[in-house]
């Protein structure tokens, strides 16, 4: 059974278990608790800055629960959140689901009058801190002038339909657990999270930077695009995975093949292979007696026989009769 301290009656988030569900205002208390299938958690919501909001959500046990929020109001508001643990769905009306199954998610919304809606599966835990940016906070984030497009387009109104989500940093992981777990207490306690909420949301605007609402690449992912092909092709024995290749920029798997597609005109997977048998046909150029085994070995495939499949695809001749037709002259 899910249960709670004090009976709301204005529904803002609806949390449910099961067949029990139960609605928070949190305009009338900044915290709740509830436990159910084996789940014991709280919520929190504190407001930390004008127009910026601070969530806490720490759920431990081995169950399923769901969140929702259905009454989100007009205007322009932006959600970014990192989320540890656990596996699930995040979605929002008229946008691609988002889904998590391993640890470490960054993940941003725009629910302007879009219900949002959580599926969680907790497996031992999963936490999240998350930061509500309202319209006025843009009076004093604009001060200098140097907001990523989708934060100023968001709060100025002028997008309604991102839900997006990537691998998360290391710092922000360590923020988190700043967030959670506060050092300090009474006055200091919220002098402190003002303090972490805002250095979070620093390293949250990096990784929006290079994000536009047009879906256009700006500078700063550019940049991580670039920086993962050469990651990518460093050592073609041994290569990242998407995951990790991804994981290694800031970007989602997604957005890196995007990324890969607009700035090199192929996927991740296809300029490996390329990569590959580029070095492979360098390497026979050479006239060295390596046999093509070890050849293929040398550039990354395990299989020879799919080696010289990819060869014979890509330069319509087989390694070895590209061979012998060098050595002829």
């Amino acid at each position: 059974m899910l249960w709670y301290e004090r009976d709301f009656l204005v529904q803002n988030w609806l949390f449910a278990s099961g067949l029990c569900q139960l609605s928070h205002d949190f305009e009338r208390g900044e915290r709740i608790d509830f436990a159910g299938g084996g789940v014991r958690a709280y919520m929190e919501e504190v407001d930390v800055l004008p127009g910026v909001s601070l969530y806490r959500i720490d759920a431990t046990g081995t169950g399923h629960f769901e969140l929702a929020k259905n009454d989100t109001p007009a205007g322009g508001r932006l959600v970014l959140g990192c989320m540890l643990g656990g596996s699930g769905s995040l979605s929002m009306e008229g946008c691609e689901e988002q889904v998590w199954r391993e640890e470490g998610r960054f993940y941003s919304l725009t629910p302007v009058r879009r219900a949002v809606h959580y599926d969680v599966r907790s497996n031992p835990y999963w936490r999240v801190v998350a930061i509500r940016l309202e319209a006025n906070a843009l009076s004093w984030l604009m001060q200098d002038n140097g907001l990523p497009d989708l934060v100023r387009d968001t709060l100025e109104g002028r997008v309604s339909d991102v839900a997006m989500a990537g691998p998360m940093t290391g710092p922000m992981r360590h923020l988190m657990g700043d967030l959670l777990r506060p050092t300090y207490s009474g006055a200091m306690r919220r002098l402190y999270q003002q303090s972490k909420a805002m250095e979070l949301l620093v390293h949250q605007f990096d990784m929006l930077g290079g994000y536009n609402a047009s879906g256009e690449l700006g500078g700063r992912e550019l940049a991580r695009i670039r920086e993962a092909r050469e990651r990518l092709v460093c050592d073609l024995r041994d290569p990242p995975s998407l995951d990790e290749l991804a994981a290694a920029v800031g970007l989602s798997p997604k957005r890196l093949n995007a990324g890969f597609r607009s700035v090199f005109g192929t996927t991740v997977f296809d300029l490996l292979r390329d990569a590959r048998l580029d070095l492979a046909r360098e390497l026979l150029d050479q006239e060295l007696a390596v046999p093509l085994k070890v050849l293929a070995w040398q550039v990354g495939y395990t299989q020879p026989t799919n080696f010289i499949t990819a060869f014979r695809r890509r330069f319509g001749v087989s390694p070895g009769a590209y061979r012998r037709k060098n050595s002829k002259g």
